[in-house]
């Protein structure tokens, strides 16, 4: 994981910089910094969680498990089904 720098606050925890809340259709989003997603090893795509615990939010990534890939899997299949055929066909 890379490192970076966390700005300590008075009550102890830490924070890399605030970010603002904003608004893009009906959704309110907020973007996340760079660091914190080389940190965590996040992309796009990956889903995080929201884990809201009284006044705090943790923000935790969603482990793939196998009905997860096999999702995915039934996807691809279900997308490229012609393709597939095409392929065996040769």
């Amino acid at each position: 994981m890379s490192k970076f720098e966390y700005e300590p606050t008075k009550d102890g925890h830490s924070f890399i910089k605030e970010q603002k809340l904003w608004k893009s259709g009906n959704s309110v989003v907020i973007t996340v910094p760079k660091e914190v997603l080389n940190h965590f090893n996040v992309t796009t795509g990956d889903v995080l969680m929201f884990d809201v615990n009284e006044d705090r939010v943790e923000l935790v990534k969603k482990p793939y498990t196998d009905m997860d890939i096999l999702e995915l899997a039934n996807e691809i299949s279900n997308e490229y089904h012609t393709t597939f055929e095409k392929l065996v066909d040769r």
